[in-house]
């Protein structure tokens, strides 16, 4: 627009209405947000990208798609490509709400919350959130070093939103478990952290908490020199063994073992549960997705921005086997 133009549109607007006004304001937000996007998207392409055919580092800008999307063409495979082509945002409506719904995310919304905010139907809201979550082998730590402190934390086991096929008696929401303590009803998530520090390792163990499936999972990650710290459970006592690792135990009914003891991921754990509670119950087949979602945040001190989860789902293929399905029900 020639700036004689845009001065004639500055001056019209002190004869608009009150609602016209809002009008206004609504669309030029709506427009900022979507200019937003599309600025996080090319600045993450022409810093970080690659082609998605042939992962060549070459390319030049080559016009925009007929939704303004900025369009490149690489000059190893002459493929043309956009910055969310193979990516989980590939193919979405309403771009210019993803930083809104990042947000929303960050403060842990509901689905139902979070679409009567953005004004998007839930199951929209529950497709984007899949989309964006990261994979729970992402930002898993490479090592945990000096004094490591493991425990497990327990989720109910849930078919939430499976019509057919239940192994069990459908529930009510927020029954409590048949039995007592730990049993096949409970879903252990064995978590760790190493001293000083928020990053922590989580993985889904298939079935009570055995001492081969806490040697497999902490395995590749605990060094010769590391000192394991965990409660008094045997298994962990044979783990140790296995791995040839020094452990202590904090004897029971106690809460340390002279300067050891496992309070950091107990507060993880507390943490954990709190972020949980407002999604009253994860279907399992979901839960390493969500816990990969709460440690995103949560290993950063909750300081990511919305903008961080977003580069994240761009800079990943998008995995479509075994991912929910476009009638999956939600929370």
């Amino acid at each position: 627009m020639r700036r004689r133009d845009f001065q004639r549109l500055v001056e019209s607007l002190e004869s608009l209405s009150p609602h016209q006004l809002r009008q206004l304001d609504e669309t030029v937000s709506k427009l900022a947000q979507q200019t937003a996007v599309r600025e996080l998207v090319t600045a993450h392409v022409e810093r970080e990208g690659q082609c998605p055919h042939c992962q060549g580092n070459a390319f030049q800008r080559w016009g925009t798609t007929a939704s303004g999307e900025q369009r490149y063409r690489c000059k190893k495979c002459f493929k043309s490509f956009t910055g969310l082509t193979g990516s989980p945002l590939n193919g979405l409506w309403h771009k210019s709400l993803l930083l809104e719904y990042a947000q929303c995310m960050k403060v842990g919304l509901s689905v139902r919350e979070t679409a009567e905010q953005l004004g998007l139907h839930r199951n929209v809201v529950f497709r984007w959130r899949h989309r964006l979550m990261p994979p729970n082998s992402a930002h898993q730590p490479e090592a945990l070093e000096g004094v490591a402190e493991v425990d497990e934390a327990f989720f109910r086991e849930s078919f939430k939103g499976l019509k057919k096929g239940m192994p069990r008696t459908a529930h009510k929401r927020a029954m409590p478990a048949g039995k007592r303590g730990i049993s096949k009803e409970q879903i252990p998530v064995l978590t760790a952290v190493s001293r000083g520090s928020r990053t922590s390792f989580m993985s889904v163990l298939p079935g009570v908490p055995s001492a081969s499936s806490i040697t497999s999972s902490l395995g590749p990650l605990l060094s010769k020199d590391t000192v394991l710290v965990s409660d008094s459970a045997s298994s962990y006592k044979t783990a140790a063994k296995n791995l040839g690792i020094v452990i202590r135990q904090i004897p029971r009914g106690t809460h340390k073992l002279g300067p050891y003891h496992i309070q950091n991921v107990n507060a993880l754990h507390s943490r954990m549960k709190s972020w949980f509670k407002p999604f009253k119950g994860v279907a399992t087949k979901y839960l390493p997705v969500y816990l990969a979602w709460f440690r995103f945040y949560d290993e950063s001190g909750w300081s990511r921005v919305p903008e961080d989860l977003i580069k994240d789902a761009i800079s990943r293929p998008r995995v479509r086997p075994n991912g929910p399905s476009e009638t999956s029900t939600l929370e």
